[in-house]
């Protein structure tokens, strides 16, 4: 199979959760692609739930969030999202072909990657797909790769996520999936942080 881009379809991962406190929880992350338009849910074990829905095609993102039963949809900066992504860039991949195992039904590789600060990234990944917007995964911008298995650590916010592909499925996605629901309100991050506080 040749290496193309997931223009459009759905990546499942099962999720391990670990905050500051050890306290572990289980969950999904749902990657769901469609020309230029990408769907990111979480769903963990303890209730927490975030959608980010971002549109590559006009560079608008927005989290759906609730707070004291009210809905919001609050619209983030791509601009910010992009340059956390940064750091991440210019990445040295490292395969380890002697290491491989089926993820998801799909043939993943070991991969190291190696970032320009020296830090590194032990992963498993498919070489048949790569995202084809690098807004995609935070950490791997830029990537012809499709991650399959990784753990996610932020050591400023004390959690780490460890995920591992369940599904991929190049089928054929509604675009209902990435429009903001009707009872969500549309705010800015600034009000967001203002209503947290109260």
């Amino acid at each position: 199979m040749a290496q193309c881009p997931f223009t459009e379809g759905t990546v499942k991962y099962k999720v391990e959760f670990k905050n500051k406190a050890e306290a572990t929880f289980t969950g999904t992350y749902i990657f769901t692609f469609k020309n230029g338009f990408i769907r990111k849910e979480l769903k963990l074990s303890n209730g927490f739930e975030n959608v980010e829905l971002i549109n590559t095609n006009d560079n608008t993102v927005y989290s759906l969030r609730s707070n004291n039963g009210r809905k919001y949809a609050i619209q983030l900066s791509m601009d910010e999202m992009s340059s956390r992504q940064e750091p991440y860039k210019g990445f040295t991949m490292l395969e380890d072909p002697d290491k491989e195992k089926v993820i998801a039904g799909k043939k993943a590789m070991k991969t190291v990657l190696v970032y320009k600060n020296g830090s590194k990234a032990n992963l498993y990944v498919s070489l048949d797909w790569y995202p084809d917007k690098t807004i995609t995964y935070e950490r791997f911008p830029d990537s012809r790769f499709m991650p399959l298995e990784y753990t996610y650590s932020d050591d400023v916010k004390g959690f780490t996520m460890h995920m591992v592909a369940e599904s991929v499925s190049q089928s054929p996605v509604e675009n209902a999936v990435f429009r903001i629901p009707a009872d969500y309100k549309m705010i800015s991050n600034e009000e967001y942080k203002l209503l947290s506080q109260q």
